[in-house]
């Protein structure tokens, strides 16, 4: 039976404390610790009674110690902060265990102070009157609970191991952060197995993003999933910024609308650091309370994965990339050209390369000098990269030279666009201390039948060597008929090959040439 301390009247504005240990002597000592406070004392000799006094009464603060039978204090601890209804309820947990293990479990199961019973002359008093400053008395009206002792310590312990478990999928997602794409399709599908929503939503930031990764199990449009996407709120992107799973399920058909419902969204972070989101849409119907939970959960996980992927993909593009200017650097572009070539067979696309080369370079750096020059190189790369299509590749191909591969285009609109970009370079305004304008001379090739990628590169090649002779400043086709061209020139395009494509990487300062 509980015992009722004369520490204090149990009247409105007075904090009612519970203390719980299966020492009469012990619950006395700490009872006349906390006489100065006048607060109103239940005590409690077992963590089964404690539960059940908390059917009948509220409490503002537990006093508990650890080492109980059946029902521990971190068991009880946890029980209370995971009933919403009484999670704020204050928790001091004490000890006389020296294992490190139970001072673990301790420290972690979610106290507001945790003592050695051997501090409690000192330090008890002290902790009680800082945990309790600035609150009030909670009301005396005790909201329904159900089940035994046991049965919810059970639950609680469930929905722990749920955490565990979950936290654990988590992590072990790491062994896919060296592929964006492959790392979402992970992450989605473990949502999915505990998050019972018809639409998930994952959006990543880093050095690889922005994307957005969507699981639909609720009706999705076939074909171009524009008006899924906008149901979504998701701005329209490329297939390699934004990739789309669609898993059926047997109750929806596909080609339908698309209603999102209410969303929740939980951002992603690793310390304050925005990392992305996960979010979920309801549909038809209200995400549930265990939906939202382990939302949360997920997202509280994934911080440190996320962070790792973005690590990863941060050292790749360091690989990949040159220096200066930020674009895919020579060895890079040559991989890309390579694939880009096998996709524009394999669908019956076309595919140009235009090589680009800066007039009179070696005299820009002569006058002005070569940070002036590497201005020029970064604006020139910063130009290129807005004004092409999002699925085309720009390349810093060496020293002053960048090649822009188009993908599925055909040579007449190509050529069209490769002279708007050279009058868009040549309207650039120039950084202050350099020249007051630039040219760029270009050289075209469009990919023909069996033409390698080495042959395709020597075809830009020679055509840009023809812009050159031509006055600079102009775009020359490869494959146009020839017209007179200085002896000296035609002598370059009989000799050896001078760009297939190489195995040394970009150097990530200019080279001094043309």
């Amino acid at each position: 039976m509980p015992l009722e301390s004369r520490q204090g009247e149990n009247t409105p504005g007075t904090f009612r404390v519970l203390v719980v240990d299966d020492s009469a002597a012990i619950r006395r000592h700490v009872v006349q610790k906390l006489e100065p406070m006048s607060f109103h004392i239940t005590e409690a000799s077992s963590g089964e009674e404690a539960l059940d006094l908390t059917l009948e009464q509220t409490f503002d603060l537990v006093v508990s110690d650890i080492e109980m039978d059946a029902i521990t204090g971190v068991q009880l601890c946890r029980v209370f902060r995971a009933d919403p209804s009484m999670a704020d309820i204050g928790f001091v947990l004490l000890t006389a265990a020296k294992e490190a293990t139970t001072r673990f479990w301790g420290r972690n199961a979610g106290a507001d102070v945790y003592l050695a019973k051997e501090q409690m002359d000192e330090k008890l008093l002290p902790a009680v009157e800082a945990l309790m400053k600035g609150r009030t008395p909670r009301d005396s009206i005790r909201p329904e609970l159900n089940g035994t002792p046991l049965e919810r310590v059970s639950a609680v312990l469930d929905h722990h191991l749920f955490d565990v478990v979950v936290q654990s999928e988590v992590r072990r997602l790491m062994d896919h952060a060296h592929d964006r794409i492959e790392f979402a399709d992970k992450v989605l599908e473990l949502a999915a197995e505990v998050i019972g929503c018809p639409y998930l939503v994952l959006h990543l930031l880093g050095p690889g993003g922005p994307t957005y990764s969507i699981r639909a199990r609720g009706p999705w449009p076939k074909g171009k999933a524009t008006a899924g996407l906008a149901a979504l709120a998701i701005p329209e992107r490329s297939a390699d910024a934004t990739h789309t799973t669609v898993v059926d399920d047997p109750k929806f058909g596909t080609g339908q609308t698309v209603i999102a419902g209410r969303s929740i969204t939980c951002e992603i972070r690793a310390r304050d650091e925005p990392l992305g989101a996960l979010q979920v849409f309801g549909g038809t119907n209200c995400c549930a309370e265990t939906d939202v939970r382990s939302l949360k959960l997920i997202t509280e996980a994934l911080g440190v994965v996320v962070k790792s992927l973005f690590l990863m993909e941060e050292t790749q593009l360091l690989a990949l990339t040159d220096g200066l200017t930020g674009l895919y650097n020579r060895r890079h572009a040559s991989k890309r050209l390579e694939e880009e070539i096998a996709r524009a067979r394999r669908n019956g696309t076309g595919l140009c390369v235009a090589m680009c080369d800066v007039d009179h370079f070696k005299a820009i750096n002569d006058e002005f000098g070569h940070s002036a020059g590497d201005h020029v190189l970064q604006g020139i790369a910063n130009s290129l990269t807005e004004y092409v299509r999002r699925n085309d590749i720009v390349s810093r191909w060496g020293g002053e030279e960048f090649l822009v591969i188009f993908s599925e285009i055909k040579l007449t609109a190509a050529r069209i666009v490769a002279e708007r970009l050279r009058g868009r370079l040549a309207s650039t305004p120039q950084v202050e201390g350099g020249p007051e304008k630039i040219s760029v001379s270009i050289g075209l090739a469009m990919l023909g039948q069996g033409v390698t990628a080495d042959a395709l590169i020597e075809q830009a090649d020679q055509a840009l060597y023809r812009a050159k002779a031509r006055g600079r400043n102009r775009v020359e086709v490869a494959g146009e008929e020839r017209r007179s061209m200085p002896s000296t020139v035609i002598e370059k395009q009989g000799g050896a090959k001078r760009r297939s494509l190489p195995a040394k990487p970009t150097e990530a300062k200019q080279a001094d040439t043309k």
